[in-house]
């Protein structure tokens, strides 16, 4: 495949992550540039590595064909050290040393789609959404994927909270979507490849848009007595209680959380240049 779309390109902006015990969570493509040199990072929820800094995990990925193409994939497990957020369930990897691991033992590089800066809404770009907003979310709930082409499966869903304001806690967003053990890390865009219409009224023919929201993280569940708890997203399939069952809605961390892995990123890309 040559991807085209954006839809089509977000398909391999995510990758299927698998702890040694079997459990599986979402992880996506992030890349940071300073002057001539970029950084690609995975992220995910510090839970979907088990708070572990040193988990080992198995990363499954694409190659890239000389043509630009991508047919093949293979899964790598490596021990990598994750640099987790001070408050956020968030952390990240550096992906370079991986990709090295799979050129030498395939002698392809990775195919990947990361997404950048640019991608997250400030304040003011938030405010020009609507309360109501359709969403995508991608990933692997609970555990599902096209094992073949190594495909993510996409969800779609709406804002159940306004984007600009945070719901409860500050940095966090609240979505009505389907949300599954295998879920957690999952991005969740607004996504419009053949127009949309503005807040206002206004109609955009054939405009398109994509505005990274947030990272899915959690979710509420309600029990036969009415009570209802916040739990992170499983990364296993198991029962959370006899009686306790999710209720299509997820929490999620506002993309702008991820801006405080830049510090670090930069560092990282400073000692490259100066080496």
């Amino acid at each position: 495949m040559k991807p085209i779309g954006l839809t089509e390109q977000l398909m391999f902006n995510t990758v299927r992550i698998e702890t040694l015990d079997g459990a599986s969570g979402t992880g996506f493509f992030f890349v940071y540039t300073e002057g001539d040199f970029t950084e690609p990072i995975l992220i995910t929820n510090k839970h979907v590595v088990k708070y572990n800094r040193n988990e080992t995990v198995k990363f499954f990925l694409h190659l890239r064909e000389e043509d630009g193409s991508t047919t093949e994939n293979c899964a790598i497990s490596l021990q990598t050290e994750w640099v987790f957020h001070s408050e956020m369930d968030l952390c990240f990897t550096f992906i370079k040393p991986i990709f090295e691991e799979v050129m030498k033992r395939t002698g392809k590089r990775v195919y990947y789609t990361a997404n950048k800066e640019n991608l997250i809404p400030d304040k003011a770009k938030l405010m020009e959404l609507s309360a109501l907003e359709e969403i995508i979310m991608i990933g692997y709930p609970i555990g599902l994927w096209d094992r073949k082409h190594n495909y993510p499966i996409f969800r779609k869903g709406y804002t159940a909270s306004h984007p600009a304001y945070d719901f409860n806690k500050k940095g966090i967003g609240l979505a009505d979507i389907a949300v599954f053990p295998g879920s957690s890390g999952s991005p969740i865009y607004i996504l419009n490849e053949n127009g949309y219409t503005d807040k206002k009224g206004a109609i955009l023919l054939g405009a398109s848009r994509i505005i990274f929201l947030g990272v899915l993280f959690a979710g509420p569940t309600i029990n036969a007595n009415g009570e209802i708890s916040i739990v992170d997203i499983p990364i296993q399939q198991k029962v959370i209680s006899s009686t306790s069952v999710m209720t299509n809605l997820g929490y999620y961390i506002k993309s702008e959380a991820l801006l405080e892995f830049k510090d670090i990123v930069r560092e990282k890309l400073k000692q490259q240049n100066n080496n």
